[in-house]
């Protein structure tokens, strides 16, 4: 069986118009095949392992490219730092909004409109990391924005500060029972908002980095959207379903979570920095832990119980995320 035939069979197309799903397909099938030595099937372990993670740059080079259209709306900056995090603002008062969009564009990528239906438009196709709204504007005020963001389990994990005139308790309450993650009065201190913009994103920095802690249940995590948390809970109980099934796909996976594939990316992505592939390799991987741990398995049965095929590739993967072979894991 050559490989490396096979490979360029599906890689030289001219026009590279081949998904990349049939790649994975016909590598799939190779699996399988009796004619495979041990070292073939740990390169096409390899091979598949890079084709998912292709799979997921190029998602995010599309979602990437669609944030970076050449727009009025666009920051001027948006394109110089595309390391930035980015944010939408929505802001009617022209005056505010230049001003806001030049302060905030030294440190974000910035998208900029004038509206509530466009703010919520935009937020859909580029997933900002937070959104700045006022809350009256016309079109759609920032408060409904807010509510149909944080209802929708799409979007639902996207931060929103409202900005508001209106400073009595009454309005202050509406806003934060719309689901606002904070509301600041006008005028404001420009640092005070930027302070907070910080807080609130490395507040969510935290949380991806304790996300998959084994100490820390889905349920006890400091999501403040229910949404975010039941859907990282049917995420992992889907994983945790079909976890002795190796040809288990993101495909299946999406369609288990009713959702498109580009909207599963963004969801995790935000909320676990993990893409689809890496997300459901560490679930796998945290349940090999458990099972090692209990003593009661070889690492090759626990290496087919978490759907690895391969006992080596799996040992390899698993020193990977957690420093230590899996052997050392049994003896400790």
């Amino acid at each position: 069986m050559n490989l490396v035939k096979h490979l360029r069979h599906w890689l030289s197309k001219p026009d590279l118009r081949t998904p990349l799903s049939v790649i994975v397909t016909s590598l799939s099938e190779l699996q399988t095949s009796e004619e495979l030595s041990e070292a073939g099937r740990n390169h096409l372990a390899s091979a598949l392992a890079n084709v998912y993670r292709l799979e997921e740059l190029l998602l995010f080079k599309t979602a990437g490219d669609e944030a970076n259209k050449p727009s009025s709306m666009l920051s001027a900056s948006t394109n110089a730092h595309p390391a930035k995090e980015s944010l939408l603002l929505a802001e009617a008062d022209s005056v505010m909004r230049e001003y806001l969009m030049e302060n905030l564009s030294k440190d974000y990528q910035v998208l900029c409109v004038d509206d509530g239906t466009k703010a919520l438009e935009l937020a859909r196709e580029n997933n900002p990391d937070i959104i700045i709204s006022n809350a009256l504007m016309p079109g759609l005020p920032g408060y409904d924005l807010c509510r149909i963001l944080k209802s929708t389990v799409e979007t639902s994990h996207i931060p929103v500060i409202l900005l508001s005139a209106l400073s009595d308790k009454e309005n202050i309450i509406f806003g934060l029972e719309a689901g606002a993650n904070d509301y600041i009065v006008k005028p404001f201190d420009f640092d005070i908002l930027k302070a907070r913009i910080r807080n609130i994103l490395l507040s969510r920095e935290q949380l991806r980095a304790i996300v998959f802690s084994p100490n820390t249940p889905l349920v006890e995590t400091n999501y403040t959207n229910e949404l975010d948390i039941r859907f990282l809970d049917k995420a992992v109980r889907i994983i945790e379903k079909e976890i002795s099934n190796p040809d288990f796909s993101i495909n299946e996976f999406c369609s288990m979570l009713a959702m498109s594939r580009t909207s599963v990316y963004n969801k995790l992505k935000s909320l676990t920095n993990q893409g689809p592939n890496d997300f459901i390799r560490i679930i796998r991987l945290n349940k090999a832990k458990e099972f090692l741990v209990s003593g009661e398995y070889t690492v090759a049965e626990v290496s087919y119980r978490v759907g690895f095929t391969d006992p080596k590739y799996f040992s390899t993967s698993f020193k990977k995320q957690f420093g230590v072979s899996p052997s050392k894991i049994q003896t400790l």
